[in-house]
């Protein structure tokens, strides 16, 4: 199976993930989702959805993971990396982030570079990295999260100059403060408070609504966008 609507989307077992498989279904793709935990999730959403067999795969080996990617005869039009974790410590603690990084960064560069070559044979595609607002505006307390962010804002800007010649735009959607799913939240109910007075609509954002910024990126009316990190914020001020 190849072409430009079929996506793949990485962290589909997540919050974000799962909403990201939504919006690309509605919008006509065929998705595969990838993810290393949640599997079962992952494949209740695959069966409500009508995406493929979801592929299990560690995405810190991306080759490997490409590998489990190849076996299912798919050549992905569209890439969203919606995989990743946050991190909640201060820079005066000590703590190995090369996790993080490899995670938040290497997996998700080297992983777009490999499903990157397969769109140049078709002469276009799309690959959608989800960031956050953290890496535009730094986060405090989450210093290295933040760096991990701003690094794949970089990278899509240096990399859509790679890709462009060959008809492929690659973005960053960079969601502010998002309602988290039941017991998941990363904040307290008075900090999530505290970050909505400083947001100009006065709520988070729903996942549907950063999944519909992804699915109009990963489409094909947003052929001339490209190198860009699209804020999904509500106008946040912190």
């Amino acid at each position: 199976m190849t072409g430009p609507r079929v996506a793949l989307v990485t962290g589909a077992s997540g919050l974000l993930g799962a909403a990201i498989c939504h919006a690309l279904a509605d919008a006509g793709m065929t998705v595969l989702p990838v993810c290393h935990q949640g599997v079962e999730r992952a494949a209740e959403l695959s069966a409500k959805i009508g995406a493929l067999e979801p592929v299990q795969a560690d995405l810190t080996d991306p080759a490997a993971a490409m590998g489990r990617i190849r076996e299912r005869g798919v050549v992905p039009g569209v890439l969203v990396c919606a995989h990743g974790r946050t991190l909640r410590r201060s820079v005066l603690t000590p703590g190995d982030d090369d996790g993080l990084w490899n995670l938040n960064v290497h997996s998700v560069t080297r992983l777009a570079g490999l499903v990157g070559k397969g769109m140049l044979r078709q002469r276009g595609g799309r690959i959608v990295l989800v960031g956050s607002r953290a890496g535009s505006v730094g986060m405090p307390g989450q210093a290295e999260y933040a760096a991990t962010k701003a690094a794949l804002s970089a990278w899509a800007a240096s990399a859509a100059w790679d890709f462009g010649r060959f008809g492929v735009t690659v973005n960053v959607v960079a969601p502010g403060a998002v309602q988290p799913g039941p017991g998941s939240s990363l904040y307290t109910e008075e900090e999530n408070r505290a970050v909505t007075e400083r947001i100009a609509l006065r709520r988070l954002a729903a996942p549907e609504e950063v999944a519909d910024a992804v699915a109009f990126l990963a489409g094909p009316r947003s052929g001339y966008i490209t190198g860009q990190t699209l804020l999904v914020d509500g106008a946040a001020r912190w």
